[in-house]
């Protein structure tokens, strides 16, 4: 940001007289920079994909990845330090079956919960190991014990204190239910719930968000009648999951939800929606208040003129949040975002990235506490998909986009990042050398 600095100098003649007092002149202090992008695995022998990464707020940081071992998929793992850089990768499961679409959560002291689907040769079964600081990776554990039929899609969110929310898709003999499980570090997991008893379709895509305080938000899509919408249960500590509702009424389409919550406990989801006269997607949103509940669902792009796709949100502590959507505009598909201030709503839709004609897909977006963001995409340039990233500062607005990947190699895909409270930021992503997929990382400071 830019500031003045006004210093009084005292200076005066033999008489007493002040000669200069104030002297006041503007400076600049620089936000930071991109790093140099690193390959934080180094098994060459088959490919390496789906990454994921968690930030504490010493700037300490997880990863987690699928890798194949020519056989089936493996969990692999490695961590950040600041002063050391990105660790040894290592093994995070040995189980016969393909382990696939890691998600990890990291609490305030660093611990991290780390959850995966696992393919057991008969169904799929939802996983988690946890990371100790100072002791590692504990042993595997199951959180759901329906052998029946399969689970999968999990997510997962930690609060400051280590308290763990799960939630996934799990299928019975006629459809697919939104089911969840907690965790408690003086307790461990708990008991896998059903959080949802809609029973007209499949639910689908759920994701789940806490506060400081313990509480949750889970949200999903599924169908009412002939379309799907977006539903919704909140978890209380000491109390439990309430009674799934509908947090909107227009009846359409709705998909890919996402939620992040406020240290209150205040919440906002957004998701895709058709237009009413065509298959393009709108960017919808909804807010949670605490003591009020969700509010009525309102539309935060108003450009028809191509689909909106594949939004993303993240809140600050204090409940401003920014999405980020993929739009067709203008002859380009590019990222877009826009900002909601509490007490304000959202303000107007805004081209984040390219300006040019580009492909700009698969955004990601984190916040710090006090509402500075980073976004990270893939963005087609020379003949491949690049990873891209932009910083938002509070008060300045969004940087101009530059290149965060090495300049050579394959497509990049599957972007993901994470900040911390300091406003610390890691990327990580997937990208081919031509004959596999390799994680490769980069930090801003």
């Amino acid at each position: 940001g830019t500031y003045t600095a006004t210093v009084t100098t005292g200076i005066s003649d033999l008489a007493g007289n002040p000669l200069a007092t104030d002297v006041s002149w503007s400076f600049t202090i620089r936000d930071g920079r991109w790093g140099t992008a690193t390959l934080i695995e180094l098994d060459d022998a088959d490919s390496a994909v789906s990454p994921c990464v968690a930030l504490d707020g010493l700037g300490n940081a997880i990863a987690v990845w699928s890798q194949s071992d020519g056989t089936r998929w493996n969990l692999w793992t490695s961590r950040y330090e600041p002063s050391a850089g990105w660790g040894v990768a290592e093994l995070l499961e040995t189980s016969a079956g393909d382990a696939e679409i890691p998600q990890v959560a990291m609490d305030g002291a660093g611990n991290a919960i780390a959850i995966w689907q696992q393919e057991d040769g008969t169904r799929l079964s939802i996983w988690t190991s946890r990371y100790e600081v100072g002791v590692g990776w504990g042993a595997p554990e199951l959180i759901e014990s329906d052998d029946t039929w399969s689970a999968s899609n999990p997510q997962v969110a930690v609060d400051r204190a280590g308290n763990a929310v799960a939630v996934w898709s799990q299928e019975d003999s006629a459809r697919w239910n939104v089911w969840s499980n907690r965790y408690e570090p003086s307790v461990g997991w708990g008991v896998a719930e059903i959080i949802e008893t809609n029973d007209t379709g499949s639910a689908m895509d759920p994701q789940v968000a806490v506060s400081t305080g313990g509480s949750a938000i889970a949200v999903w899509s599924q169908p009412t009648g002939p379309q799907s919408l977006i539903w919704s249960n909140r978890y209380e500590a000491g109390l439990g999951w309430g009674v799934a509702e509908l947090i909107e009424l227009e009846v359409r389409q709705s998909q890919k939800p996402q939620v992040a919550m406020d240290t209150a406990g205040n919440a906002i989801a957004v998701w895709q929606k058709p237009h009413l006269s065509s298959y393009d997607f709108n960017v919808w949103s909804n807010r949670y208040e605490v003591g009020v509940g969700w509010g009525i669902a309102e539309l935060i792009e108003l450009d028809d003129t191509g689909a909106a796709k594949d939004p993303q949100v993240a809140v600050d502590g204090a409940g401003n949040a920014i999405a980020v959507w993929s739009q067709w505009v203008d002859g380009s598909r590019s990222i877009w975002s826009n900002r909601y201030e509490v007490g304000v709503g959202w303000g107007i839709a805004e081209r984040t990235g390219s300006s040019y004609f580009v492909l700009e897909v698969q955004a990601q977006v984190a916040v710090d506490t006090v509402g500075n963001a980073a976004a990270v995409w893939l963005q087609y340039e020379s003949g491949r998909y690049q990873v891209w990233g932009s910083r938002y500062l509070v008060g300045t607005g969004w940087s101009a986009s530059r290149k965060i990947e090495r300049g050579e190699g394959g497509n990049s895909w599957n972007p993901h990042v994470a900040v911390n409270q300091a406003g610390s930021v890691i990327a990580i992503w997937e990208q081919s050398d031509g004959t596999r997929t390799n994680i490769w990382s980069n930090r801003f400071e």
